[in-house]
């Protein structure tokens, strides 16, 4: 009689389980499942405005990798760029980040004495998105943003050298965007832009005016 009860009592707590499961099943998954289509990025599946929070995206990327070699005289450098986006309108994306990048270059003196050479780029940047035909092609966005960069100009460290100065870039960037969804807002994005100011000075961040590079936010 006591195992019965047992067996009973587990049944009634998995059935209620599947109830709770039914009941609190992602609103999100309802609406694609019953209207044959994704979300919308701004409303609720009831029609309701998303509140301000939730409209917010987090993410970000590495901006610039390269692996040094320092008998190539190859700087080892890395770039992290951190991203707030915010979901003004179905098809409009405002965002803002910031961008930090970090190269060091193994050097040698004379007596073959072997020390680092270090700098830092640092900045920060506001750009635009707008979905241009999302029933033929969703998920293409036409791309504009400004990035501040200011710039140390050489390498610390350089024996009986001073540390180098720093001077500020201003780049506007345009070109295309285009984000593969996962969920209601988050998603991997893969833009190329074409920088409008690329002079011999951006080349300490840029080695061309075009930019390529892989987001998720």
């Amino acid at each position: 009689m006591r195992h019965i009860r047992r067996i009973l009592f587990a049944i009634a707590l998995l059935s209620s389980g599947f109830a709770f499961g039914q009941i609190t099943e992602d609103p999100e998954d309802r609406d694609r499942d019953n209207q044959g289509r994704e979300p919308l990025r701004t409303q609720t599946p009831e029609g309701r405005p998303l509140p301000f929070s939730q409209r917010l995206r987090f993410g970000g990327g590495v901006s610039a990798l390269q692996l040094g070699n320092a008998q190539n005289g190859i700087p080892f450098i890395i770039g992290l760029s951190p991203i707030v986006a915010y979901q003004a309108a179905e098809r409009l994306v405002l965002g803002v980040g910031v961008d930090y990048q970090y190269a060091r270059l193994k050097a040698f003196d004379t007596a073959g004495q072997r020390f680092n050479l270090t700098a830092n780029q640092y900045g920060g940047r506001g750009f635009v998105m707008y979905e241009l035909i999302p029933a033929i092609l969703p998920g293409l966005y036409a791309h504009g943003e400004i990035a501040s960069t200011s710039i140390q100009d050489g390498y610390n460290n350089i024996p009986n050298r001073p540390n180098p100065g720093r001077f500020t870039v201003t780049s506007p960037l345009v070109g295309a965007t285009y984000s593969q969804r996962i969920g209601r807002l988050a998603g991997i994005n893969v833009s190329a832009l074409y920088n409008l100011n690329y002079t011999s000075k951006t080349q300490y961040l840029y080695n061309s005016p075009f930019v390529f590079r892989i987001m998720f936010f």
